[in-house]
């Protein structure tokens, strides 16, 4: 079965690659393939709206997620004040009164605690847990760096351009 969007379409000649042609000719024709069965792939120059691939790319693959738990508010309003000062976080939401259980000296200790969930790129995920690590008073403090793999484009790409570069 022929696909609608080919049916309407007449090709003089057809894809024949069996005969010896130039890399070059061969690239171009599956290029012009592509771009026509998915012009969002491509960007031109002419001012298309999409992103070009490699741009997509870049923001989702450099996204990173960053969590840390705090004792309080205050080390939670600390901590992403001076983040976002420090321009290594475009965005931190403080999640208030999660109940964590965890190992401690041996034993299972219970705690409420404030979740700060950070976006930020790949790059600044050192910068940013030797920054918990100096102004956190926990001993250990939990800095945990998740991959986004997929995501709004405008919003992958406002990630970016709000931290340092």
């Amino acid at each position: 079965m022929i696909p609608p969007l080919l049916r309407t379409r007449r090709f003089h000649q057809p894809f024949n690659f069996s005969k010896p042609q130039p890399f070059t000719l061969r690239l171009f024709t599956f290029t012009l393939l592509l771009t026509h069965l998915s012009p969002r792939l491509f960007s031109t120059t002419l001012g298309c709206a999409a992103p070009s691939l490699k741009s997509v790319m870049e923001s989702v693959v450099a996204s990173r997620i960053v969590f840390v738990t705090c004792p309080n508010e205050e080390v939670a309003q600390k901590l992403s004040r001076g983040l976002l000062q420090e321009k290594l976080v475009a965005c931190v939401n403080i999640i208030p009164k999660v109940t964590s259980l965890y190992w401690w000296e041996g034993k299972i200790e219970e705690s409420t605690e404030q979740l700060l969930m950070m976006k930020t790129l790949e790059k600044h995920v050192n910068e940013i847990t030797n920054y918990v690590n100096k102004n956190h008073g926990y001993t250990i403090p939990e800095v945990l760096s998740v991959k986004v793999d997929a995501g709004n484009e405008s919003y992958l790409k406002w990630i970016k351009d709000s931290v340092k570069q």
